[in-house]
């Protein structure tokens, strides 16, 4: 019997000649961006220059190597495991505080709360903001715990102040097609520096297909998502006027 085609074989057969985590950051761009159907062409192609032709076919044999162990293993995040592993050090992990949490965690958080999913509005659009979204691995279980009539609801902001994560987020919930806005910012500081749209996010994709993907999110649209992630302020216990 033939064996499967392994991306992390394929991936450190290029790291041979180069570092490790250039050869990580290289392929999740690539792959973000050849699943973005060509609205990051720019980026793609800045992104390829920098490597020879074998490489490029390598990383192409890595994409078709994930998608298929993906299949396999639905709605685990392959690529954030791998990526602890193979491109980030221990002491890195120490001090960027990048922990990868494993799928039974990331499944009992999603059911908790998703809670009754038949309790959810059915006429219009589930909004989800996970602001440190790592790989996406919470957003996978989220999916996973919803129904696909509440799936394909889904609109979901992801966001990372790591590049990398969000192209492995990209990456993720495309292929599961959970419908997600992706920016790369710091979201403690309230500063984004870029935003993507997959193909599954509907209108906001069409726009952002058109006028360039990568471009920080609209003042309007950070004044949106700052009113979902700041609570509104409880009234005192004690009137001290």
């Amino acid at each position: 019997m033939k064996e499967k085609p392994d991306f992390r074989k394929v991936l450190e057969s290029v790291a041979y000649r180069h570092d490790t985590r250039k050869v990580f950051d290289g392929f999740v761009r690539l792959a973000a961006c050849t699943l973005a159907c060509r609205s990051r062409e720019a980026e793609y192609l800045e992104e390829a220059k920098r490597w020879k032709a074998e490489d490029l076919e390598n990383f192409a044999d890595a994409l078709g190597a994930l998608i298929l162990e993906m299949e396999a293993k639905p709605y685990e995040d392959v690529l954030g495991g791998y990526y602890m592993d193979f491109a980030l050090s221990s002491k890195g992990q120490q001090w960027n505080g990048e922990f990868h949490t494993p799928k039974p965690i990331c499944d009992l958080m999603a059911r908790m709360m998703a809670g009754d999913c038949n309790q959810l509005p059915a006429d219009r659009p589930i909004t989800v903001c996970e602001p440190a979204c790592g790989a996406g691995a919470m957003i996978l279980s989220l999916a996973q715990a919803c129904p696909p009539e509440v799936r394909r609801r889904l609109q979901v902001t992801a966001i990372d102040i790591n590049k990398t994560a969000c192209d492995m987020c990209f990456i993720n919930t495309t292929l599961w097609a959970i419908p997600t806005r992706v920016m790369h910012g710091d979201t403690i500081a309230f500063k984004f520096w870029s935003a993507w749209s997959n193909v599954f996010y509907q209108s906001p994709f069409l726009l952002a297909a058109t006028n360039g993907q990568g471009r920080p999110p609209t003042p309007p649209e950070v004044e949106r998502l700052k009113a979902s992630l700041v609570p509104p302020k409880q009234p005192e216990l004690f009137d001290t006027r």
